[in-house]
């Protein structure tokens, strides 16, 4: 099909975008979050996990003066990619917009809430948010907020360190979770 970017091409800041989000969406679908960490195993469970990393990945865009565009267009483009999804699983054209812009309001929460969480002293604050998204509605295993709570600590410390250089070239490092999800390998 013939479009106006296949003719002028894509921005330099949409390709970037591109790269960035398919490793948070490789990150956000390690089995190690849903096996040993708990999380529901569930679209509503994959949601919340690609919502906490893809916060990660925008707050390290937002540090950085020169990535403002990178990090609009990292916005578009998961949006874009939820909007297709819910198309391929069916939902009725008509109900798309609604149910996309429905998502990015409660992704617009959970960004307050994980900026606020992270800025809190302790962990307590990471962790009542952790339990009121990822976990919502579970009961998870005996450690497992804790320990995702402790991961993704690991996580923005990691993307804080991450050169600009390197995230303005569309290349992102995540944590390793080791194999039992329940540290860092």
């Amino acid at each position: 099909m013939f479009s106006l970017k296949s003719l002028f091409g894509q921005k330099p800041e949409t390709e970037i975008a591109r790269s960035l989000y398919a490793e948070t969406i490789q990150a956000a679908r390690r089995p190690a979050f849903y096996t040993g960490m708990s999380v529901p195993d569930s679209p509503e469970g994959r949601f919340e996990m690609l919502a906490l990393m893809a916060f990660l990945v925008l707050r390290r865009l937002k540090s950085e003066a020169s990535a403002k565009d990178v990090a609009q267009a990292y916005f578009d483009v998961m949006f874009d990619d939820i909007d297709s999804n819910l198309r391929e699983l069916g939902v009725g054209d008509i109900s798309v917009g609604k149910k996309v812009k429905k998502l990015a309001e409660s992704f617009y929460g959970r960004i307050r809430a994980y900026e606020d969480a992270l800025a809190a002293p302790g962990e307590q604050a990471l962790q009542d948010a952790l339990s009121r998204y990822p976990y919502r509605g579970t009961e998870p295993a005996t450690g497992s907020v804790e320990c995702l709570a402790r991961h993704i600590r690991r996580e923005d410390a990691a993307l804080a360190a991450l050169a600009a250089e390197t995230l303005l070239a569309g290349e992102i490092r995540f944590a390793a979770i080791d194999a039992d999800g329940k540290g860092v390998a």
